[in-house]
């Protein structure tokens, strides 16, 4: 469940919390313990820091690890039009890169 909160003191900026959403150590064990937050905003085992804390991530940041789920984004290009068909897959024509690739994109071509 995504819960969406009201950053106090930087405008109009917005953070999203996901609740509910398990974590995992590094190593690949779920962390079922209490858990801090860094002054990066990195998540950490333990409710408060000591030297045994341990950087925590989801499971889809897990090395060799498919994601349980993916969130869409906003803009993707899942679909075509009604009066379009997919052909097939392009490059993104405005360059757009994701992780240091261009994104590929539905080639769609009218009906």
């Amino acid at each position: 469940m995504k819960e969406v909160k009201q950053r106090v003191g930087v405008g109009n900026v917005k953070a999203i919390t996901m609740k509910g959403v398990n974590h995992y150590t590094k190593d690949g064990e779920q962390w079922k313990g209490g858990t801090h937050k860094m002054d990066d905003g990195k998540l950490h085992s333990g409710k408060t820091h000591t030297e045994n804390s341990q950087a925590l991530v989801h499971k889809d940041e897990l090395d060799d690890s498919p994601a349980p789920f993916k969130l869409r984004e906003v803009n993707s290009p899942m679909k075509c039009w009604k009066t379009h068909r997919k052909v097939g897959m392009k490059k993104s024509p405005s360059g757009r890169k994701k992780n240091g690739k261009v994104v590929m994109v539905n080639d769609c071509k009218k009906r």
